[in-house]
């Protein structure tokens, strides 16, 4: 399910080089669905694509204001398009994707008709179709959820709540207040498991429980209002069901685990046996649930959030069956939405104004577009990589890894703070870590699924209940891990790389590799210090306050001497401090506890990037050379700090800051490369100046 398998990733150790900053698609359950992650009217302010002086404000002195310096004239242009909340150098390769994305799917679109059935290009071309067709989309309103609507009204009991809860899953591959997915065991990677988890909530945690966000709250409830309304509620009825279901939702709430207790994996997950998780959840037939998805009872599962589980079952029995089922019509429904009428979109704006301010719908062909990417990214991927991946980049990334790879095994096998034992255990891990760039060696085969041109909730229903029961059907089976599989993370249209600790593995997907983060014509600081430098933070992840506890066959185990782990903890706490020290709007700090592993993978990452280039210029002493009146090396942390100038919208940045591990660009554009000397002697940077960082307080781990 999809919100068990974001949590088992979580699990998996994932670590996202884009995250914050970047792509983020918005969910199908979201409250703010109609917002577009991607731009309508995005380009480069008529800048360059990529790296380029003209972005810089020569008149800035770096030792004073080094973003400025590097990128204050594409700042000051920059303006945040009316349907995004935010623009970068990363969005501009958002909107270089998009346009790609697009005309692949005008040609399947024109050739789903006649294309194989169930071919890349037949199920491509007629999903898109099924979503642009806002007429019949009109017609039919809320009709394909009727027989689910019927189901949770003839709820009378435990084991009818049990099977519609299970259907509710097929149709959502999502999970609704009790979710069963299966994933490889934490302790042991040679072998899938069962996890079972509740369900996500639509506001965070903080929006539920913070006195200031009463207006947050009051906005929901209107949009929850307006939705049943559309699904067929009277006014009256609709308002005092959506009152329920925020004090249901509140409630929960008070039970999650913060995100920075979610880096913690004995808080997140916890191995109970079946019997007892089956007390646990005594107003469920935990049994039936179980049969529905053809899975074992018995033995042992992994619990996540068991808490939040408890208070959900606690609630079964003490509300009303009423409120119960008022609540899964609305768990069904926000998900649904976004495949239903346009009628639900107004009210989904009116919310997402209530949380970022005035903000327009986008294009439909866009929304839909980037359901498309989610829902079918293999087959999707499919026939980007063949249209858009140059065989000249692929081979530039991989070769960059090999040089990114030999500076990270150097550097451990040098460092001093190491202990023999726990030396080898890294050099282990780090010897059979795997890379992949651009997508998989194995596409998962869709052909199944039946996608019609006219049917596009049932088309997302059946895409739903394949992936569902794909995943389930591997209980029991050898393990064979999906690569470039992750949406949102590696699928190869996202714009990120990802190292995932479960599979001890870095993937590259293909739309990263273009500018600003690569570009063949380029020198080679801009090369090394991008694209390089997000290999490097990869590398980095697996040996960050996360990575660092799984070992080389991705199994979670303590390798470190005590000794060891204490100097890292300590090092790592330099980070936490420089992180929390930075307002990024008014009241509002970066949180260094959470963001300490991206932080570090940033430090490692333009490190290994400027070392690496460093050594390649003495192997290539004819590419040495100054361009524009800037050293390579110079030009290197240059690069970095273009790539992550950004204007983000005011209340984007209030709700994604305490809930997302990626610090703001404003931060990543000089932070890491404070820790590095060669960046101070670059630009000539001294003690005293607003740039320069004590060297006490500068991180030396890896």
């Amino acid at each position: 399910m999809r919100r068990l398998s974001r949590d088992i990733a979580a699990m998996a150790g994932i670590g996202l080089f884009v995250g914050l900053v970047g792509l983020s698609t918005a969910q199908s359950g979201s409250t703010s669905a109609p917002v577009a992650a991607k731009s309508s009217v995005l380009d480069n302010f008529g800048f360059p694509y990529g790296f380029s002086v003209e972005k810089m404000d020569l008149t800035a002195d770096p030792r004073k204001d080094f973003r400025r310096y590097a990128a204050g004239r594409w700042i000051d242009a920059a303006v945040i398009p009316a349907d995004d909340l935010r623009v970068s150098g990363i969005q501009v390769l958002v909107k270089r994707v998009e346009v790609q994305i697009g005309t692949l799917l005008d040609e399947t679109e024109r050739a789903g008709a006649t294309a194989a059935r169930g071919s890349p290009a037949q199920q491509v071309g007629d999903f898109y179709r099924s979503g642009m067709d806002e007429k019949r989309l009109t017609e039919l309103g809320v009709t394909p959820l009727q027989p689910d609507f019927d189901r949770i009204a003839a709820i009378d009991g435990r084991k009818s709540l049990a099977d519609t809860l299970a259907r509710l899953a097929v149709a959502t591959n999502d999970t609704i207040v009790l979710g069963a997915a299966v994933g490889t065991d934490t302790v042991d990677r040679k072998r899938y498991t069962i996890y079972v988890g509740d369900g996500d909530l639509p506001l965070g945690v903080d929006n539920y429980l913070k006195p200031e966000m009463q207006k947050i709250r009051d906005g929901y409830v209107r949009q929850v209002a307006a939705y049943l309304v559309i699904a067929g509620s009277t006014p009256e009825d609709a308002k005092a069901a959506a009152e329920r279901i925020l004090a249901i939702e509140t409630r929960i709430a008070g039970k999650k685990l913060t995100p920075v207790e979610k880096r913690d994996l004995a808080k997140r997950y916890q191995k109970m046996r079946y019997d007892d998780l089956r007390s646990m959840l005594g107003n469920v037939d935990l049994d039936a649930y179980f049969a529905d998805f053809g899975l074992p009872t018995g033995g042992e599962v992994i619990v996540l959030e068991g808490a939040a589980l408890r208070e959900r079952n606690a609630m079964l029995a003490e509300l009303p069956l009423s409120d119960t089922k008022s609540y899964l019509r609305w768990e069904l429904l926000r998900r649904a939405a976004p495949y239903l009428t346009p009628a639900f979109l107004g009210p989904g704006k009116a919310f997402a104004e209530v949380l970022y301010g005035h903000i327009e719908l986008p294009p439909r062909d866009r929304a839909v577009a980037q359901q498309v990417a989610g829902k079918l990214g293999h087959p999707l991927g499919q026939l980007y990589v063949a249209k858009y991946l140059s065989p000249e980049a692929k081979a530039a990334a991989e070769d960059l890894v090999l040089r990114i790879k030999a500076e990270f095994r150097g550097r451990v096998e040098k460092n001093a703070w190491v202990s023999p034992s726990t030396r080898r255990e890294a050099l282990a891990k780090f010897a059979t870590m795997k890379v992949g760039v651009g997508g998989p060696a194995q596409w998962i085969d869709h052909t199944a699924v039946d996608i019609r041109r006219d049917d596009y909730f049932g088309n997302v229903a059946r895409i739903n209940e394949f992936r569902l029961r794909r995943d389930l059907a591997k209980l029991g089976k050898p393990v064979q891990e999906d690569g470039f599989a992750v949406p949102n993370a590696t699928l190869p249209t996202d714009i990120n790389a990802a190292y995932q600790g479960s599979q001890n593995s870095i993937e590259i997907p293909a739309a990263f590799l273009q500018a600003p983060f690569y570009d063949p014509k380029a020198d080679p600081a801009l090369n090394f210090c991008a694209l390089g430098a997000v290999i490097g933070h990869e590398f980095t992840h697996g040996f960050d306050s996360l990575g660092r506890l799984y070992d080389a066959k991705g199994s979670v185990r303590d390798w470190w001497t005590a000794a060891d782990a204490r100097h890292f903890e300590k090092e790592t706490q330099k980070l936490v401090r420089q992180a929390s020290a930075v307002e990024v709007v008014p009241g509002l700090h970066i949180n260094g506890e959470l963001s300490v592993g991206e932080n570090l993978a940033d430090v490692g990452g333009i490190a290994l990037g400027a070392a690496a280039l460093d050594r390649y210029l003495r192997d290539h002493p004819q590419e040495n050379r100054k361009i524009d009146g800037l050293t390579q090396t110079q030009r290197c942390y240059l690069s970095w700090a273009q790539a992550w100038a950004d204007r983000s919208n005011e209340g984007w940045l209030r709700q994604i800051l305490p809930v997302d591990g990626h610090p703001p660009g404003v931060y990543r554009m000089i932070a890491p490369a404070q820790h590095e000397r060669a960046f101070y002697q670059a630009f000539g940077i001294r003690a005293g100046d607003p740039a320069w960082l004590d060297p006490k307080r500068r991180v030396s781990i890896w």
